[in-house]
């Protein structure tokens, strides 16, 4: 057991990573984060005695005792490839960034203050949301935009400007779905969509996930408007006693969720009332998060996927990352997905830049094929929307007792 606050005030990546952790095994974010194990013999004076942890906080804490050998070998070839930034976003990457929030802020809040916004432009600044949640605050949330843990903690607000919230997502998807991805006990993901989808064969079946395969594309229009409400509701509950550390973090982002109807004031001047505004706020949430929700869904939900029997606590980390994910497409999809069509790249390097991953792809492709692990890799969008669709018709029909 190591003192959080402790770790956190020297980590030179910031503090934030290290306050996500307290209360579970920081072993799965520490190696795949840093890509090497950590050096207990280094921080004796940081630990505490077992008896003077937290009863409560001892009993919530699952020890990983997942085998890191693999990854390691991975690691040591993967590294001449992003040798020239350390793994870190290259200087081109900014320009990206700078014209997709060029576009937001014309969009969003300079031509509404002028002109009613038309709907399908209303569209238009619904994709490049989802650009801000996939090529920008996605990469600054995992830090592997920048060696400076304030650049990567600026442009990782771009969350909570969608609505989202940075802590929200961060305690969700960097602390829990990607240490337990696929894990059905632990990863919160597969049961985020019930009872309306069936993810997996444990969860109960109703008579309507008979019809997921032709409504979920339906359902994730629906995931941005959504997402903003479950966000502002965790960010505004009652922080459990595990989160109390991060405090702080958490009122920036209670505070930023004051933009939502910020935004929503600034449509106003020009619209013609208040439902007008709504319409323009739900069409350009709703197509955000299509765009967001659609690959995610995609990557992690396919024929072959592994769910039941995985134990996100114990195997090996590079064969549990393989079989619950997968890839589609190729170099020029990860441009404007911010690299998660390469899923099992980003799963095995979470701190490695988006630019890097179909770089990267063919030495982890090979290197599973070596060693036995599954690698699917979709050549077309449709392959693994198929597949996918395949994957919940399977799923949505009813059990044999």
């Amino acid at each position: 057991y190591y003192d959080t606050a402790k770790l956190a005030a020297i980590h030179p990546g910031g503090e934030l990573m290290v306050m996500l952790c307290n209360g579970q095994d920081g072993t799965t974010i520490f190696n795949s984060y840093h890509r090497r194990s950590f050096p207990h013999e280094k921080y004796t004076t940081f630990t505490v005695p077992a008896d003077q942890v937290d009863p409560s906080m001892k009993d919530m804490i699952k020890p990983n005792h997942q085998s890191f050998e693999k990854y390691f070998e991975l690691v040591e070839q993967v590294k001449p490839i992003i040798a020239p930034t350390q793994g870190f976003a290259p200087p081109s990457y900014f320009l990206k960034v700078l014209a997709i929030l060029t576009g937001v802020v014309f969009l969003d809040l300079v031509y509404p203050m002028f002109w009613r916004r038309p709907w399908y432009l209303s569209c238009l600044l619904g994709w490049f949301l989802g650009l801000i949640g996939l090529c920008i605050q996605h990469d600054s949330n995992h830090g592997s935009v920048s060696r400076n843990p304030l650049v990567n903690r600026l442009l990782g607000l771009g969350q909570d400007y969608l609505g989202g919230g940075s802590i929200a997502w961060m305690v969700n998807h960097n602390t829990i779905h990607h240490v337990h991805c696929n894990d059905v006990e632990l990863d919160h993901d597969l049961g985020s969509a019930s009872p309306v989808m069936r993810l997996h064969s444990k969860a109960d079946w109703h008579f309507m996930h008979v019809f997921q395969q032709f409504y979920f594309v339906i359902l994730e229009i629906g995931f941005g408007p959504l997402h903003i409400v479950s966000s502002a509701i965790f960010l505004w509950s009652k922080s459990a006693e595990r989160e109390l550390i991060f405090e702080k973090h958490r009122n920036v982002c209670r505070a930023l969720t004051l933009l939502v109807p910020l935004r929503f004031l600034i449509l106003l001047t020009t619209c013609d009332g208040p439902w007008d505004a709504l319409c323009q706020m739900l069409i350009t949430n709703s197509v955000g998060g299509c765009y967001l929700a659609f690959f995610f869904l995609l990557s992690h939900n396919f024929e072959g996927v592994k769910k039941d029997g995985i134990n996100s606590l114990v195997d090996c980390f590079v064969k549990n990352q393989c079989v619950t994910s997968s890839n589609v497409g190729y170099a020029w999809l990860a441009e404007i997905n911010g690299g998660l069509n390469y899923q099992i790249e980003h799963h095995l390097f979470p701190r490695v830049h988006h630019s890097y991953y179909a770089k990267i792809a063919p030495v982890c492709r090979k290197f599973c094929e070596k060693n036995g692990y599954q690698y699917i890799h979709f050549p077309t969008v449709w392959d693994n929307f198929i597949s996918t669709a395949r994957h919940l018709a399977a799923l949505g029909k009813k059990p044999v007792v």
